[in-house]
């Protein structure tokens, strides 16, 4: 069994993982969804988030924007980081089950995705 945890901003992916008001938390087994719950984030500090993700036994992150030093805390602690993806939670959902969620993506209403092409200071996309 793995654990996902996305940000959520109402239905979307939040844009920032650090000022998410709360979490999406989906138990997935094969390619299906057995469980889901949300939980709220709202004053948790960066440290915060980072401690509860790993106390819930998260393996698997799927975020928006992510300060590097918080995306590094969280790869040092064991959980894999699918950063900068914006669009609809059952979308990324959908996509990451079939094994066709990757950073940068944006999901388009309807379902259509596009790479993002633009690069954040300090980070250079693996190029």
């Amino acid at each position: 069994m793995m654990k996902i945890a996305i940000p959520v901003f109402e239905k979307r992916i939040s844009p920032r993982l650090d000022f998410a008001p709360g979490f999406g938390l989906y138990d997935i087994e094969g390619e299906r969804i057995t469980a889901s719950r949300e939980i709220s984030c709202e004053g948790w500090s960066d440290c915060e988030r980072v401690s509860k993700l790993k106390g819930l036994g998260v393996d698997t992150l799927i975020c928006g924007g992510i300060p590097g030093y918080l995306q590094n805390t969280l790869t040092n602690r064991g959980i894999k980081v699918i950063p900068w993806v914006a669009g609809d939670v059952n979308d990324a959902l959908s996509l990451f089950l079939r094994g066709e969620l990757n950073s940068r993506m944006v999901i388009c209403p309807g379902g259509g995705t596009h790479r993002s092409r633009r690069v954040i200071r300090g980070d250079s996309g693996g190029r």
